[in-house]
């Protein structure tokens, strides 16, 4: 096994150095062994578990490598250490050792793949230092499948339950049976765990590839239910639409879609991949990256539907009035719930409450530049994510496979939103954000030209000048004065 990664590790060199000092013993255990068992490049962040005090080590290595120390657990005796280098954060986690040795702490663990530690000492004095693994977890990483160490520990803490799905996901692992029935019993825990770790897990496993299938393994578990009673009874509600899908089939393959669409960027709107790849992988808030708010909203877009269907006996199919209202309300409770920040529910919010704006956009003859500058006057840059999410919602609503290129044989109006939005982007990235940073004219000055009093016929001269400006038909103070003076705001 190639143990030489760690030896070249600044970071292991400064834990043995200081674990040398203060006379401590330390294993490496967790995700830094599975990647390395697993031949992944080496993780950027390290557990170690600490057989003697763990604070003092822990602020020792904090000074040596230039970082900050504080306590992350105190009733299990963990410390955090963050090192910062530009934009790169690494994690160093510190806890005491629990029970009376090794092995009893890696038993008490989450799961065999993360139960095997390695001596921090042998890693630099034995050529092949040996792998700790009561629980046989070498083995369940050779077999790709994930299993728990026992049932106990999924209740001590259920949040493992949810994790088990993010690990399964993320890693391609298929859960041990005995493990899915231990979730299944137990999942009514896992409401026991505060928001703040639910969301945290959520949303790390939304922001990786597969989201669509670890949404679906907690679907099969129970547990999507029990963290959301809103997709209770999405099983059985039908769409609307002849394709008849089931509003939590179209969800879930929403979702798919989204991943689908946004690892082909290249190919659908090449002018604007290298922005559009930047754009979803920024951090709306600490620990959620826009693509995973992206598909968090791709899951959550119709959560209206139930509490609006009308479904008359002369009609075809139901009708959803206003759903995107309701959704909207449902929406923001649960990010509410979830402790999002103010940012990511109010992106979830507009999101969900112009989810059918594009489709509206789809059946005129031409969008013109007004509906274009509306459309971001209004959204901001989350116009953006709002394109992908009907792209995802209209590819999803198809009876068929994804498949590439999207081509004129696929029914429906996907090729239409599609064109829809390479426009809305065009007019994004080559008008919307090249306009002025400062309007040619103020409040006041369009006041004292027009002789108008502050108020509603203001806001829509301004509105109007600031859209002329945009486009570029405007340039000047007196092209500004000139375009007001001939403007006609009842148009």
């Amino acid at each position: 096994m190639e143990t030489s990664l760690l030896k070249r590790s600044k970071i292991l060199q400064a834990v043995q150095r200081l674990s040398i000092k203060s006379g401590e013993k330390i294993y490496l255990v967790g995700g830094a062994i599975r990647d390395l068992l697993l031949g992944k490049p080496l993780s950027k962040d390290f557990d170690f578990v600490v057989k003697g005090e763990v604070s003092g080590l822990a602020a020792a290595v904090a000074e040596e490598m230039g970082g900050h120390a504080f306590p992350l657990d105190e009733s299990f005796g963990t410390w955090r250490v963050i090192l910062k280098k530009g934009k790169r954060r690494t994690e160093l986690d510190f806890s005491l050792l629990q029970g009376k040795d090794i092995f009893d702490d890696l038993r008490q663990r989450d799961f065999t793949i993360n139960s095997i530690a390695l001596n921090v000492e042998e890693i630099f004095n034995r050529e092949t230092p040996d792998f700790i693994d009561p629980l046989n977890g070498v083995s369940d990483l050779q077999k790709r499948t994930l299993r728990a160490n026992s049932e106990e520990s999924l209740r001590q803490d259920p949040l493992r339950m949810l994790r088990a799905f993010r690990f399964s996901s993320t890693l391609g692992f298929s859960v041990d049976d005995e493990t899915l029935r231990m979730i299944q019993r137990n999942k009514d825990l896992i409401l026991r765990s505060a928001w703040e770790r639910i969301r945290s897990e959520f949303f790390t496993a939304l922001s990786e590839n597969r989201a669509g299938h670890f949404l679906r393994q907690l679907n099969e578990a129970g547990l999507l239910g029990e963290v959301f009673p809103e997709v209770q009874g999405w099983k059985d509600l039908i769409r609307g639409i002849p394709n008849n899908y089931s509003l939590l089939e179209h969800a879930l393959r929403t979702v798919d879609a989204g991943e689908f669409i946004l690892a082909r960027l290249e190919e659908l709107y090449p002018p604007f991949a290298q922005a559009l790849n930047h754009h979803f992988s920024q951090e709306v808030e600490e620990g959620i990256s826009r693509k995973a708010i992206f598909k968090f909203v791709s899951f959550f877009h119709d959560s209206g539907k139930p509490g609006t269907m009308l479904w008359k006996p002369e009609d075809p199919f139901p009708r959803f009035l206003d759903h995107d209202q309701e959704g909207q309300r449902i929406n923001t409770a649960i990010g509410r719930r979830m402790k999002l920040s103010r940012r990511s529910i109010r992106i979830v919010s507009d999101l969900t409450r112009h989810h059918m704006r594009i489709h509206s956009l789809s059946r005129v003859k031409e969008v013109t530049p007004r509906a274009k500058y509306r459309f971001f006057h209004d959204l901001g840059k989350e116009g953006i994510d709002l394109v992908f999410l009907v792209l995802s919602s209209t590819l999803a609503s198809e009876r068929l496979e994804f498949r590439w290129p999207l081509s004129s044989d696929q029914p429906g109006d996907l090729l239409k939103i599609k064109d829809i939005g390479g426009e809305i982007l065009q007019y994004y990235y080559k008008e919307f954000t090249q306009r002025p940073q400062k309007p040619l004219l103020d409040g006041k000055e369009v006041m004292e030209v027009l002789r108008i009093p502050q108020g509603k016929a203001l806001g829509t001269f301004l509105e109007r000048l600031r859209e002329a400006e945009i486009s570029g038909k405007v340039q000047t103070r007196e092209e500004a004065l000139k375009f007001l003076k001939n403007i006609d705001i009842s148009a």
